[in-house]
């Protein structure tokens, strides 16, 4: 049993890229600043910020351009996960959402970063 709970942790310890940076305590949602600065391929990660672009991806997926007024992040979003978030409309600019998701190549472009959303939700 102890056994079983120590190799728990010891996953966890690994799978929590989101909870520190570089080994550093996390402090509540990192600002995209921090993101942008810090973040490596395959961090997952959930930052909060207000929806100031809208564009359309590959496939049935919305690019969204998240600002905090620290910096700005790149967002692949499936469009139903959006929706869900206005009621069943399109996304709006202005909407202040909490997402998270893997750091990777926003897009096809591999010199552009972002987030590829796994979850979304309100921060209203």
């Amino acid at each position: 049993m102890r056994t079983g709970l120590i190799a728990v942790l010891a996953c966890l310890s690994f799978a929590a890229p989101a909870l520190a940076w570089k080994g550093q305590p996390a402090k509540g949602t990192p600002t995209l600043a921090e993101v942008t600065a810090n973040a490596e391929k395959g961090d997952v990660l959930v930052v909060e910020g207000t929806i100031t672009k809208l564009g359309t991806a590959s496939g049935s997926a919305r690019l969204v351009t998240l600002d905090d007024g620290t910096g700005s992040v790149l967002v692949r979003v499936p469009e139903n996960m959006l929706r869900k978030l206005n009621g069943g409309n399109d996304p709006r600019v202005g909407r202040k959402v909490r997402v998270s998701g893997r750091w990777d190549h926003a897009y096809l472009d591999k010199d552009v970063w972002g987030i590829q959303a796994l979850d979304a939700e309100s921060a209203e």
